[in-house]
């Protein structure tokens, strides 16, 4: 036991010695890479001391202590997690959005995007796009509607602006239905894909293909009403891509942007709230989500919080809606030229006979808002919490210059400035004098 704990002393020492990126605070969030022995949101020292102590027989194993993921618990674990913490290992195993456990072969330097835009755009963010070698029908040319490329004139995201290659990249089917010897003539190093229902089983194309198959979705559980799970993408696509400091600083920086809203907002009561109804998918009325973040944290009341059954919308009819009596509606919009609108207007809500007794209605309080498409960005769903802060609580916010806000956080994780004053033009969104 003796030698046991001199060579435990000699592994930490030399551990101790290796220059290590700081990270993050610790959470409810447990970043499903094995060798997070501790099982909180980061690999560092403690993971090392925590599966050093297992190897002497101390403390409970957990399920990711096995970091070689060889079913044993000895010193070779304790050297993966020292090489997963200077980026040098060789292979690494995780767990996806999915709960699949996938090993992959590193370094990771060919990406298949097989999904809607959460891998494309988490790359972009983290300063991987030139990794990305192929991508979906349904983000380039059709489905969602031209997402990536410029040329289609009607639906737009940030990708255009920050990453205008990736229109030339090759397709690979639809992400529901992807074209299998393309993505083994492409060689991939992983392939990202949407967990959807009709697609066929991940475990089927990657016994198909020979390719780690990993789902990666920014869009899990109830996630809308919680940032800090849709910004856990960050770190397991920056441990996957080899980004992680890059992944920390975008969670830091997220963190900082958040507290400035909700350190306000917080304190207030639930009485001065406004209450909200949100229209999704600009098509339906009576379709709402029944979790939206932003609303919540701008210091608003989701009326149909849980309501319905659905994983993320829920379908409800205009009398629930005259009910819940909100005193803000807001219409999302997914970004398009003028002459491509969809759906409800602010005009069609306030002209709506059915509605007028409503408070929203009666004292003009309806409004676009972006809303979320193909997926969801932290990004623009941090930018957007700042515009309903000022909508929600326009007193409060007096002093709050949304599109200067809006620009500089679209800029930091996109690199590219005034995102926000062209999403504002393209969604209608409101402006303050």
């Amino acid at each position: 036991m003796t030698g046991n704990k001199f060579l435990l002393g000699l592994v930490i020492t030399a551990i101790i010695l290796v220059s290590v990126p700081a990270s993050a605070a610790s959470g409810e969030y447990t970043l499903g890479i094995f060798g997070n022995a501790n099982e909180d949101d980061t690999i560092d020292l403690k993971d090392v001391e925590y599966t050093a102590s297992l190897v002497l027989g101390l403390g409970d194993q957990t399920q990711l202590a096995d970091s070689k993921y060889d079913d044993k618990i000895n010193m070779l674990d304790v050297t993966q997690i020292e090489l997963i913490m200077l980026g040098r290992e060789k292979k690494l195993t995780l767990l996806d959005y999915a709960d699949r456990i996938v090993t992959i072969n590193k370094p990771v330097e060919r990406v298949v995007c097989a999904d809607l835009l959460d891998g494309i755009t988490t790359l972009v963010q983290l300063g991987a796009e030139d990794k990305i070698v192929a991508i979906t029908e349904g983000t380039k040319k059709n489905g969602y509607g031209q997402l990536i490329n410029p040329e289609s004139g009607s639906w737009w995201t940030p990708l255009q602006s920050a990453a205008p290659e990736l229109k030339d990249l090759p397709m690979v089917g639809t992400w529901q239905d992807p074209n299998l010897e393309m993505l083994v003539s492409l060689k991939p190093d992983v392939v990202f894909v949407y967990c959807a229902r009709g697609m066929d089983t991940l475990g089927t194309i990657q016994d198909k293909t020979g390719a780690p198959i990993i789902c990666l979705s920014s869009l899990t559980g109830s996630n809308f009403a919680n940032f800090d799970d849709s910004l856990e993408i960050y770190r397991l696509a920056g441990g996957i891509v080899g980004k992680e400091k890059e992944a920390e600083e975008l969670i830091s920086y997220a963190d900082i942007k958040m507290k400035e809203i909700t350190e306000i907002t917080s304190d207030i009561p639930d009485r001065e709230k406004p209450r909200v109804y949100m229209v999704g998918w600009m098509v339906y009325l009576t379709k709402t989500p029944r979790y939206y973040g932003p609303i919540n944290m701008a210091g608003g009341i989701n009326v149909a919080e849980g309501s319905g059954t659905g994983f993320l919308m829920a379908d409800v009819s205009k009398e629930q809606i005259i009910a819940w009596n909100p005193d803000i509606i807001l219409i999302h919009r997914v970004p398009t030229s003028k002459s491509h609108v969809w759906g409800n207007s602010v005009e069609d809500v306030l002209t709506d006979l059915d509605l007028q007794s409503i408070n929203a209605v009666m004292n003009k309080r309806v409004y676009y808002t972006k809303g979320f498409c193909a997926g969801w960005d932290p990004a623009s769903g941090i930018a957007e919490t700042f515009y309903l802060a000022k909508l929600f609580h326009p007193d409060e916010f007096e002093d709050l210059d949304v599109e200067e806000e809006g620009n500089g956080i679209l800029e930091k994780f996109y690199g590219v400035d005034s995102l926000y004053t062209e999403m504002a033009d393209r969604c209608e969104l409101y402006r303050w004098e």
